[in-house]
């Protein structure tokens, strides 16, 4: 196999590369807006007062796990990611969430590569600079595509409930195959503290993380005829992971979501039978109506996949027959295990009765968009094996044409829903002021929360235009929800919110 790669394809990955990062310079413009808001103002506040009080991150951690243990009794059971809720970058400095989308955007690109390079490199041998071409690409329409910036890039509690348990399940994914490759203990350990982690993070990353190293043992054992004992050894992440769970499962506090979200027209499925049966035509309508009809343009990155992946194929088994062929010879099993692993990410959503957060969304795009591509690459390795399909130098130029086709057919199809890409929200949120107008709004609530002479707090109504951001603004009910939680989090009796008007005459333009 060629390792290293070639001088065209250094120019392709930076060509890529820099495709990747203009992609996000709008990302970059908004970050300086983000603020926290809403739900992070309430796991924060315990941690916020006591960094406030005491300067010391060890006390702010402290009330985290009080503030956790209680969200444990009260609202939730996945108390991973409740504890780091907790602890978002407002807590310590009210400048620092500016941070965010830094940390997330790092995130998804290091996981993304980290499993590119593993499968594709490592697991299925290619050659070069293959695995980092599909990395790039995927995460070029990833970042564009995905249904809720909010929770991929912007809103802490939101990415922490998402991107997080994506990144970990990535992890432990990679750890665990690796150690079923080389057995060394370092992955176990990995994979083991990755399990502990996910069993209290959110369900479908978890579910994830369970399955996928449950097809990779499987298919080493009955495909790979491998009858190694130290393979037992997962059973320790395993049992971690499901006692995790099972803590979470227990919470108290779920039976007053569920009872919160029944309440708001959730309809729970009727049984185990039910939840499979419904999963799965979910995610058949969920892909063909919104990653599709409303994600048009990923039929434009799977083209370009399918055309660079069939190059390296061919390069792959003019190298080592052999090896090709074995590595893709079951296509039917493979299509068949994709397509139930990202129905099954479904499954907590359908069980608990449909009401979710948009990162529920990002979780399925992401599911959905990897098993796609894993399952492009593995029929077309199948299809060069077999030698099925010749493509001679007419072919080559036929499916240059096509690719090119399929983009129009993508741009036109999908040009509504253009408005809905990470660029176009970003660009219009910034050129239209109405992030500027956010940030001084944002500004003046900080100044007038953090007034130490005065308990109960009314504030002018902010600008409710979103764009990327999460924004829980401070209504007119100081019973409301967003208001307790902004008030606990500046150690306030209450607060609410005024028309703008009326607010400037009774106390002026400064707090």
């Amino acid at each position: 196999m060629r390792d290293k790669g070639t001088k065209k394809e250094y120019v392709s990955v930076a060509l890529l590369i820099l495709i990747l990062a203009i992609s996000l310079v709008p990302v970059v413009i908004i970050a300086r807006y983000d603020c926290a808001s809403g739900d992070d103002y309430g796991y924060g506040a315990r941690s916020h007062l006591a960094y406030m009080a005491t300067g010391s991150v060890i006390q702010a951690v402290k009330e985290a796990v009080q503030t956790t243990i209680g969200i444990y009794h009260g609202w939730q059971g996945t108390w991973f990611d409740c504890f780091v809720f907790c602890l978002h970058p407002e807590v310590f400095s009210d400048t620092a969430y500016v941070i965010v989308p830094y940390i997330f955007v790092i995130g998804q690109i290091i996981c993304y590569c980290l499993l590119a390079h593993h499968f594709l490199k490592v697991r299925w041998n290619f050659p070069g600079m293959y695995w980092l071409i599909i990395a790039l690409i995927f995460l070029t329409f990833s970042f564009q595509l995905v249904p809720s910036q909010k929770s991929a890039i912007f809103w802490w509690v939101g990415c922490i409930h998402y991107v997080m348990p994506m990144c970990l399940a990535i992890v432990g994914v990679v750890a665990g195959d690796n150690y079923l490759m080389t057995h060394k203990t370092r992955y176990l350990v990995a994979l083991t503290i990755a399990a502990l982690f996910m069993g209290g993070a959110t369900y479908p990353a978890a579910l994830l993380l369970i399955e996928a190293m449950f097809v990779l043992w499987l298919a080493d054992f009955v495909i790979g005829k491998v009858r190694d004992k130290r393979n037992f050894w997962l059973l320790l992440p395993f049992l971690v992971e499901i006692i995790g769970l099972i803590i979470s499962a227990l919470a108290p506090g779920n039976a007053v979501r569920s009872a919160s979200d029944i309440s708001n027209g959730a309809t729970p499925a009727n049984g185990i039978v039910d939840t499979v049966i419904s999963s799965i035509t979910y995610s058949i309508k969920d892909a063909a109506v919104t990653f599709i009809g409303e994600k048009t343009l990923i039929l434009f990155a799977f083209a370009i996949i399918a055309v660079i992946s069939w190059m390296y194929i061919k390069e792959l088994y003019k190298n080592d027959e052999e090896s090709v062929t074995r590595i893709f010879s079951h296509p039917i099993l493979f299509l068949v295990t994709a397509f139930l692993i990202n129905a099954s990410i479904y499954a907590p959503r359908i069980y608990a009765g449909g009401v979710v957060s948009s990162g529920y969304f990002n979780f399925n795009f992401w599911t959905f968009f990897i098993c796609c591509i894993a399952s492009i690459v593995y029929i077309e390795g199948w299809l060069v094996s077999k030698d099925l399909v010749k493509v001679d130098r007419r072919g080559v130029i036929a499916t240059y044409a096509i690719t090119i086709i399929v983009l129009f057919i993508a741009l036109y199809f999908g040009r509504h829903g253009i408005k809905k890409y990470t660029d176009y929200v970003c660009m219009e949120y910034y050129l239209t002021g109405q992030a500027d107008d956010y940030l001084e709004q944002m500004k003046l609530q900080r100044e007038l929360m953090s007034q130490e002479d005065v308990m109960d707090v009314v504030v002018p109504e902010i600008n409710n235009e979103q764009g990327p951001l999460m924004h829980m603004p401070i209504v007119a009910d100081p019973s409301n929800i967003d208001n307790t939680t902004v008030a606990s989090f500046y150690g306030k009796n209450s607060c609410r919110s005024i028309h703008r008007p009326e607010w400037e005459a009774l106390y002026g333009d400064q707090p």
